[in-house]
């Protein structure tokens, strides 16, 4: 019976020994006003071996990693708009090391350099405080942007792309002009989407887009505001080579093709139409809003076969579909009937 009693323990003994052999890292990252930051990341590196980790603090700003081995790591903690935070760091054994990250701004960075000492103190820089104008308001805007919410996000981002700009005309600092060039970039390009999405006149928002385009042409975001810009434009011919880039990319988007289709069906272009959801259904056999349509252009055309064909396909993709109880009394009529 002790022998027994002992193998019963014995597992739970070996469990909390192995749980020693472990440490944790917590902890939280805000800004100087000790609000959570939208889309932190903090970046765990093993020092002695090619590991990293990255962790996504939650929405009050803290984060958790266990299971850590007691070694040394890389702690770097980033965000868009902050200076990245960086320390070498000792996971304690059965022990969780607690790390508070405060990011700042470049401006509030260089501020406290120059308060603590470790930088010389020179004249004000004129560009300075619209530099750290401008990314407060882009910060503002982004977890706003994040959210698909691009009319809050859009005058926000107005101001900081206008204040950003100014101020990398007054910077004297180089390595801050150097510094602020690529944010301007960014910003740019959000400017360019919340117009696009938002903006009464969305027109405005190509030019930006089109930059943005031409530094990365596979940006699949920018491609789809540039198809919304063209279309509220309403100049097909820019709509439509936009749409090919953005097919060439993601591959026929069935959704794209059956809609033109539905226009083609619309205004009485019953071949143009049928070519589409042809091509719809190529994309995607089991488009059954396709199906039902080509059924009826065949119709339309006294092809009963294709009829039949397409009708039961329906039904078959989608017996409850909004147009079922259509498909269903087609399929009772005799002609239908007798298609073999």
């Amino acid at each position: 019976m002790r022998r027994l009693v002992l193998a019963l323990m014995l597992p739970a003994t070996c469990l909390s020994i192995q749980a020693e052999q472990t440490g944790r890292i917590s902890g939280k990252v805000v800004n100087k006003e000790g609000k959570p930051i939208p889309g932190a990341k903090v970046n765990l590196k093993r020092t002695d071996r090619n590991w990293s980790k990255d962790l996504f603090p939650d929405k009050s700003g803290n984060y958790l990693q266990v299971g850590l081995e007691p070694k040394e790591f890389h702690l770097t903690v980033s965000a868009e708009g902050y200076v990245d935070y960086k320390e070498e760091i000792k996971i304690p054994l059965a022990d969780v090391l607690l790390k508070n990250v405060t990011l700042l701004t470049p401006a509030e960075a260089r501020t406290q350099a120059v308060a603590s000492g470790a930088v010389q103190v020179v004249p004000e820089d004129p560009g300075a405080a619209l530099d750290a104008e401008g990314r407060d308001a882009f910060n503002m805007a982004i977890p706003l942007y994040n959210d698909g919410k691009y009319e809050e996000a859009l005058p926000h981002v107005q101001k900081a792309y206008k204040t950003l700009v100014e101020a990398k005309e007054k910077l004297k600092d180089e390595k801050a002009k150097a510094d602020l060039a690529p944010e301007i970039l960014k910003i740019e390009r959000v400017l360019g989407l919340c117009i696009a999405q938002a903006g009464t006149k969305k027109e405005e928002g190509e030019v930006f887009l089109i930059k943005a385009l031409e530094r990365n042409p596979k940006d699949e975001r920018v491609i789809v505001g540039l198809i919304e810009i063209n279309k509220a434009k309403g100049d097909k011919v820019a709509e439509q080579k936009y749409a090919a880039i953005l097919e060439t990319l993601q591959g026929p988007n069935p959704d794209v093709i059956y809609n033109k289709g539905v226009e083609a069906f619309n205004a009485g272009k019953t071949k143009e139409a049928k070519t589409q959801f042809l091509k719809a259904l190529e994309a995607d056999p089991k488009y059954a809003e396709a199906h039902y349509l080509l059924a009826m252009v065949e119709f339309g055309e006294n092809n009963l076969h294709g009829t039949k064909v397409h009708l039961e396909k329906y039904l078959e993709i989608a017996p409850s579909g909004k147009n079922a109880s259509t498909a269903k009394e087609m399929l009772k009529d005799p002609s239908l009937k007798k298609i073999r």
